[in-house]
């Protein structure tokens, strides 16, 4: 069947060259049958030419109904390349003639008839393969390249739906068309057209929408009468080609995360650029996210560091398919194992270290505060002390809004591994510590229950309806925690500017809103009641610490007006150690209130 296709239009190249041939030779001599006999050996010989040429270049390996602008230049090429032989051939065999007119003419018709043909057969396959019925109405917001590449995706797959029109706000496309469609606007009129046009689906093309243009945008949709999809921001697009596999349903974070921030590339690549690097929890949120980033960046070793088995499969996995070239080691390890942890540190010799393990989850923390001191804190001091004695160059420590004035028992030990760091003195390793808050799309975030309790259709629950947080994406955090790299000069604290605290009510009534379902009535939203180790709101500072601009919009210094001795800090977490090994968990809380003066938490936790 292939090769059958291929020979009808082996045939039908031969056919079209040929009468661009005679109506090359009725264009030159008119009626005139006597004169053009004498040419048409030359035509006939032109076509053979053509032909063997046509088969050389390849002509017939392009599946022409899937076939873009660099196959037709293929064609093209051809035309031109038999249009060369012939003249070459007419140059030097004499005994036929081919006026240069004529030549040029027939060279000219072929490549236009030619190329003609492969649009009309592209046409009537894909028309061919259109369903007449159940036919997917789509509306496309957004006429730009996106939009025009998704629209070339429906036309190659016309079984999934069939664009009707774009919708744009610019004033410069509105009343025209693409590519036959007409263009709308503006995007305050979609609800018209979705009801004019009969719409099923409606697709947002901007991937570079910030969240107030989403939120413009969505405001103007009933998400009740129409389903609507969206492409990801630009920074998850990177540089691929817009497809249907990367459409998705609108999310929370399409409103909350999709702000672009911009770093400087060229010197994060030149600081990572053939480093051995480090990733511990490389199996998390943030350390997932930490590879994928560090991994186009060409470093000369990615060291995969994670306690569950099964999230550094899935991370070595994700990077072998996308950078099979990549060295990398699979370490399971837990921090707190200090032999283990020296014993590789020394064998690779890592140069930058970024410290992402830890128990997170708030909560759980509350309930075992021994597990969280020992992975949170004497994890993270193991790590620092080999990182010194392995040569360490760099050394990030990624931490959290909660461990200021903190209220849980996951926020205290954070904060006492914060000043380990600061205290420390006399290295030629440069500690860095990055505090930021929620990041969107985390395993066992608020987000993800939400999701769960709106798809089982309620109720949503809210512990407080005072309840703030801030939030951040997780390819946002992360790149501000590369970029603050460029920053680091001993031992600095750095915060990201996360915007302002979002209500959790919120939240939870736009992702109802999202899902279709009017909140309150559809999907109902209970108050449970605040939890231990829960604040009403987060801080990113102390108040005797200071936040000074960087370079970067997006990422302050923070200088305290305290001054943490070492030898005091290391003495403090020596007795904590005493009596985690003890067991003796009312004297551990002492210690650590000493240490941490403004940690407001019931000391019952540790009875």
């Amino acid at each position: 069947m292939v090769n059958a296709r291929k020979f009808v239009l082996f045939l039908l190249d031969v056919g079209l060259t040929l009468f661009s041939g005679v109506i090359a030779l009725f264009a030159r001599f008119g009626f005139d049958f006597q004169e053009m006999s004498r040419y048409n050996e030359s035509i006939l010989v032109y076509t053979l030419i053509a032909s063997v040429i046509y088969i050389l270049n390849r002509n017939y390996s392009v599946v022409w109904e899937y076939a873009n602008a660099r196959d037709f230049l293929l064609l093209i090429r051809g035309s031109v390349a038999s249009y060369i032989a012939n003249l070459v051939f007419f140059y030097f065999y004499r005994s036929i003639i081919l006026p240069r007119s004529v030549g040029f003419a027939t060279f000219l018709g072929s490549m236009v008839l030619i190329v003609l043909s492969r649009i009309t057969w592209q046409w009537l396959i894909l028309n061919r393969r259109k369903k007449k019925t159940g036919e997917k109405r789509i509306l496309i917001i957004g006429a730009g390249d996106a939009g025009v590449s998704i629209l070339e995706e429906f036309e190659k797959h016309p079984h999934l739906g069939k664009v009707i029109a774009f919708v744009d706000d610019s004033p410069r496309k509105i009343g025209r068309r693409v590519r036959g469609i007409p263009v709308f606007g503006p995007v305050d009129r979609i609800m018209d057209l979705v009801e004019q046009f009969v719409i099923d689906e409606v697709i947002v093309a901007i991937p570079s929408a910030t969240k107030q243009q989403m939120e413009r945008i969505l405001e103007k949709i009933d998400l009740k009468r129409v389903k609507v999809k969206t492409l990801p921001s630009i920074r998850e697009l990177m540089e691929e080609k817009v497809k249907l596999s990367h459409l998705k349903e609108i999310s929370i974070e399409d409103l909350l995360g999709r702000e672009e921030v911009k770093v400087n590339i060229r010197e994060i690549e030149n600081f990572l650029k053939g480093k051995r690097v480090l990733v511990t929890g490389a199996g998390g949120s943030i350390g997932f996210e930490l590879c994928k980033q560090i991994a186009k960046i060409d470093p000369e070793e990615i060291i995969l560091l994670g306690h569950g088995e099964n999230s550094i499969y899935l991370i070595d996995e994700f990077l072998n398919e996308n950078f099979p070239n990549l060295k990398r080691k699979r370490i399971i390890a837990d921090v707190a194992e200090r032999k283990i942890l020296e014993y590789w540190l020394s064998k690779l010799t890592p140069e930058i270290v970024f410290h992402a393990a830890a128990h997170k989850h708030v909560h759980l923390m509350e309930e075992n505060p021994l597990e969280a001191f020992r992975v949170n804190t004497l994890g993270t001091i193991n790590l620092i002390e080999l990182s010194k004695k392995t040569g360490v160059k760099h050394f990030v420590f990624i931490s959290t809004d909660k461990a200021v004035n903190p209220s849980s028992v996951m926020g205290l030990t954070k904060r006492i591994s914060e000043l380990y760091i600061l205290s420390q003195n006399n290295t030629r390793t440069r500690f860095s510590i990055v505090r930021f808050g929620n990041v969107l799309g985390s395993r066992g975030s608020v987000v993800e229950k939400f999701k769960r309790q709106i798809e089982k259709g309620g109720p949503v629950t809210v512990t407080d309806p005072r309840m703030k947080r801030y939030f951040m994406s997780i390819p946002e955090a992360v790149s501000l925690i590369l970029q603050s790299l460029l920053y680091s000069s001993g031992k600095d604290l750095f915060i990201l500017d996360m915007g302002e605290q979002i209500p959790i009510v919120k939240l939870a009534e736009t992702m109802i809103m999202l899902s279709g379902f009017i909140p309150h009535q559809d999907v109902k939203i209970v108050f449970t009641g605040s939890r231990p180790g829960e604040k009403i709101y987060e801080e990113l500072t102390y108040p005797y610490e200071k936040k000074e601009p960087t370079p970067h919009p997006k990422i302050f210094k923070v200088l305290s007006e305290k001054d943490f001795s070492e030898k005091e800090v290391r003495a403090s977490i020596e007795r904590m150690k005493n009596a985690y090994e003890r067991m003796d968990m009312e004297r551990l809380f002492e210690e650590m209130k000493k240490l941490v003066p403004e940690a407001r938490i019931n000391a019952g936790i540790f009875g």
